[in-house]
């Protein structure tokens, strides 16, 4: 990993940990969680770099880009496979930083930023995705599967956050299992990771083949 990455990492993983310390603290918490990073800590970062990897994924798309922690990891994988990330960020202040952090980390010509709705914008983008990663609001990770499995590949893979943590789950959370491990087209899992992460492989039906 070059320096301009690996620096950029540590500052990023810095002010996630000064965070979750701020958050366990009553007297010095952000009152807007758009302020958050919300991002996933290193032992997801490392996962997500390796599946990319393993799995040779050229496009993939993130939902959530928050401040870039998640993006740069996937970023250095995606680079070396010669491919490209969509990631989406919706509050403007994260999106300045997400920005900004990706030029640090020189994956800019990797990396491809769009602001706005998820649920809007995934409908304007052509598949398929070998990879997506759904790390964002929660309430909408139902709304999420439904847009993406169609314009995942065969054989390709969804990963999505915070499926154990917080505690208890948001409905939302449980639905989005649901629909993830009873999709007649989809081996899905829980992998006890971080804050747990369900992995969803879009498999063939019969007859088609995959590419």
């Amino acid at each position: 990993m070059r320096n301009t990455l690996a620096q950029t990492l540590y500052e990023l993983e810095e002010q996630r940990q000064a965070q979750v310390e701020s958050r366990s603290s009553p007297t010095d918490r952000p009152r807007d969680r758009d302020q958050l990073m919300l991002a996933v800590g290193p032992d997801t970062g490392k996962l997500l770099n390796t599946l990319i990897q393993a799995t040779f994924a050229e496009r993939v798309l993130e939902i959530g880009g928050s401040m870039g922690y998640s993006t740069i990891w996937q970023a250095e994988a995606i680079e070396q496979n010669g491919g490209h990330l969509i990631t989406i960020e919706q509050v403007p202040s994260k999106v300045d930083v997400l920005r900004r952090r990706i030029a640090q980390a020189e994956v800019d010509k990797t990396v491809q930023v769009l602001e706005g709705d998820a649920r809007t914008l995934i409908g304007e983008l052509d598949g398929p995705f070998d990879f997506v990663l759904v790390d964002a609001w929660k309430s909408d990770y139902p709304t999420y599967f439904d847009l993406v499995f169609p314009k995942l590949k065969i054989g390709g893979l969804i990963v999505a956050d915070n499926i154990s943590r917080p505690a208890p789950p948001d409905p939302a959370i449980l639905e989005y299992v649901e629909r993830a491990r009873n999709h007649s087209q989809a081996s899905s899992q829980l992998v006890p990771i971080g804050s747990g992460l369900e992995l969803t492989v879009k498999i063939a039906l019969a007859g088609e083949v995959r590419p």
